[in-house]
Formats: structure tokens, C-alpha cells, sequence
């Protein structure tokens, strides 16, 4: 007997909807997963590049200040500060440190330079002198008292200058700041025995 075909029942598979949906989609996609771990390996990376670079700065800038101060003590070493430096202290520094700035070219402001000048009857003065007036203490920059005081001869002469330094790349850290947020104290220094020059009659 011929009839109708009956109707075969098809299965219908429903897609799993809601959170379960999501999570399984979640596993499966592998989309993004360069740049997540791109970004996971770049940060580091990036801060201990910006590290460096701000330590050779300050390592260059270190070594243009000694320079500056080395080519300018020498008229201290020799007398001929006597002949150069002759107004009051304040002018005497500002002179002082002109010169140091005009040999120490580069990254230098010479607007954040702060000078001193001492002498002493030894070198063991000198020590005691230095340690006590030391220009970076307690996280701040002190230079209270510094000045320019024409040596004699004969004398021991110490001679310092602090640079406050800006940090450029690496604000955000507190490892290479010494005076503050931001900023470190960069000093450079000098100690010699004047040469027993002649003094020129005032």
C-alpha cells in the first residue's frame, strides 16, 4: 500500500545562549592576544630603556660639571683669581661661576648652579669643613652659607658646585631623585693647595 512518506523528526540543535555562550566564544578567540602580551612585555621594557638613558645623562652632565669646575679652579690653583675675582663675594661667585658654566657646555642651566669656594689651614680642616656643609642631606638640597672666599697662598681650597638637575625621562621615580620629586643633586668638586704665588698690592 502506497501512502504518504512519513516525516522523518530533525533534531534541532540550539546554540547555547547567555554566560556559557560567551565563555566558550572567550576560550575559542585568539584574537588580541599579540598586543595583551606585547603590552605585558613593553612596560618594563620601556621604563628600564628610559632608566638607562637618564642615568647616562646625568652621568654626561656629571662630567661636564667636573670639567667646568676643574678649567675653572685652575685661577684659584695659580693666583690668577686675585687679578679676576676682584669685587664683592656676590660678584665673585657670579664671575666664579660663569666660568664654570662657559667650560662645561651641554645640558648644563647654569641658573641651577650654585657655587662655593672655601679655604683651609689643612686637609684635614678641609675633611671636617666639607662633611658638615655637604650640599645634599635628608632628601633636600641645602647649600646655605655657600659663597666665594679668595684663597691665599699656601691654603687648601675646596671648591664645589651643585647642579640641581631636572629629571627628563624618569620623573616617576624616587631611586634616582635625591632633592625631591623629580630632581637630583648633581655635585662636582675640587680640593688643591694654592701655590705660593704672589699676592698683588690692593
Amino acid at each position: 500500500m502506497t501512502g504518504h512518506p512519513i516525516d522523518t523528526p530533525v533534531e534541532i540543535t540550539r546554540q547555547p545562549r547567555g554566560i556559557h555562550c560567551l565563555l566558550r566564544r572567550f576560550k575559542r578567540s585568539q584574537d588580541g592576544a599579540t598586543i595583551v602580551e606585547f603590552a605585558m612585555v613593553a612596560t618594563p621594557f620601556l621604563m628600564l630603556l628610559a632608566a638607562i638613558l637618564e642615568t647616562a645623562l646625568m652621568f654626561w652632565t656629571s662630567q661636564a660639571l667636573e670639567e667646568g669646575v676643574g678649567q675653572a679652579s685652575r685661577a684659584l690653583l695659580t693666583g690668577q683669581s686675585q687679578t679676576l675675582y676682584k669685587g664683592t663675594a656676590s660678584d665673585n661667585a657670579t664671575a666664579f661661576k660663569n666660568a664654570i658654566c662657559a667650560n662645561a657646555p651641554g645640558l648644563i642651566d647654569c641658573t641651577k648652579v650654585t657655587i662655593d669656594v672655601r679655604s683651609y689651614a689643612s686637609f684635614a680642616a678641609a675633611s671636617t669643613g666639607t662633611t658638615a656643609s655637604s650640599p645634599v642631606s635628608g632628601g633636600a638640597l641645602n647649600t646655605t652659607g655657600y659663597g666665594y672666599t679668595q684663597p691665599l697662598p699656601g691654603q687648601i681650597v675646596v671648591v664645589r658646585a651643585v647642579l640641581e638637575y631636572k629629571l627628563i625621562f624618569t620623573q616617576w621615580s624616587s631611586a634616582l631623585a635625591n632633592i625631591g620629586a623629580g630632581k637630583r643633586g648633581i655635585v662636582a668638586s675640587a680640593t688643591f693647595r694654592a701655590e705660593p704665588f704672589a699676592v698683588p698690592a690692593s
